[in-house]
């Protein structure tokens, strides 16, 4: 169809007749691509959340939608896109939320071990052995331990190499 070269009221217009036209269809599209398979409000609101993103990047990218043959294919095509990243955020925070469920209502909990509290007294402080436990036990990256400490990742790398060396040092002794 060529580049798109009108102006935003224009564009504004079609993307309107789009959204009247497909967005009962992209709900219930939206839907399936979330696997929902009832009706409930609540439920369907993470649908219509996934069809308001896919309108709000088409308006982002209007010249791109709009000098497509076939625009309605586009919204489709990104409407399973914006629905698997929704699911993968979601299973992310799953994970997690089994993994700290697992590390706080079972017996798991490192200082409830006294052997181990004994062993670890005076090797780390609280701070360092949580950073290492998150990261080898719970499964953290360093990303999100990044995000949650404030480091950088390189910085972070250092500080666990400097924990590990630490209490390597202090069992050999």
């Amino acid at each position: 169809m060529g580049t798109w070269t009108s102006i935003d009221q224009e564009a504004e217009a079609i993307i309107r007749g789009i959204y009247d036209a497909e967005y009962p269809k992209l709900v219930r599209c939206a839907a399936s691509y979330l696997k929902i398979r009832n009706d409930a409000l609540h439920v369907l609101n993470r649908a219509e959340d996934v069809v308001q993103e896919t309108f709000a990047l088409a308006w982002e990218r209007r010249e791109e939608v709009l000098s497509k043959e076939n625009r309605v294919a586009w919204m489709y095509s990104t409407l399973q896109y914006k629905a698997k990243e929704i699911l993968r955020e979601e299973n992310k925070w799953i994970k997690r939320l089994v993994q700290y469920e697992k590390f706080y209502h079972q017996p798991a909990d490192p200082y409830d071990n006294l052997e181990l509290r004994l062993e670890l007294e005076g090797l780390v402080s609280k701070k360092d052995f949580d950073l290492l436990y998150k990261h080898y036990v719970g499964g953290y990256s360093y990303q999100e331990l990044c995000q949650e400490t404030g480091l950088t990742k390189s910085a972070l790398g250092v500080r666990v190499h400097r924990i590990k060396q630490k209490m390597q040092e202090q069992l050999k002794e």
